[in-house]
């Protein structure tokens, strides 16, 4: 039986919709955020406004989304897709962006590492992933309190 997923058509941010963050390729697993979760989702947001923002004007790329692979994910859900205990997904802490090829997700990077020091913000997780047949993303996290600023190459 499917589980249907509420509000999925509300917005977190200009471009981002909560069912971005939420969706999944297993339908009939619970995954609706608390509303905690739902307020940090938005608190990464606004880095994701900027991600899009910056790329967008300084590659000349036209109106290029972001592309959301991962984002909430409820303990069921963690648990089907094999995330670690305590992942920032968790939360809505962290997003998995798809990305178009190592040069895109450099640029990805580079661009929220500036982000983070011009404005003297600190994230919990940089971490370029990469799994077993080859794909590659960019994992991304922010936290309201104790943030790492880790940034790391992870391959699964």
């Amino acid at each position: 039986m499917e589980i249907v997923q509420l509000n999925n058509n509300v917005n977190l941010s200009e471009h981002f919709l909560l069912g971005e963050f939420t969706r999944s390729k297993y339908p009939e697993v619970y995954n609706i955020p608390s509303h905690e979760a739902i307020a940090n989702l938005k608190r990464l947001c606004v880095w994701l406004e900027e991600l899009r923002k910056r790329y967008n004007n300084k590659y000349g790329v036209g109106e290029e989304p972001i592309r959301i692979n991962s984002g909430y994910r409820s303990p069921q859900l963690n648990k089907k897709v094999g995330g670690v205990a305590g992942s920032n997904h968790l939360t809505g802490c962290a997003v998995d962006i798809r990305v178009l090829g190592a040069e895109q997700l450099i640029r990805y990077a580079t661009i929220l590492l500036d982000y983070a020091d011009e404005t003297h913000q600190d994230f919990d997780e940089l971490l370029i992933e990469k799994n077993s047949y080859g794909a590659i993303w960019l994992h991304f996290a922010v936290r309201p309190f104790s943030n790492r600023r880790k940034v790391n190459f992870i391959n699964a």
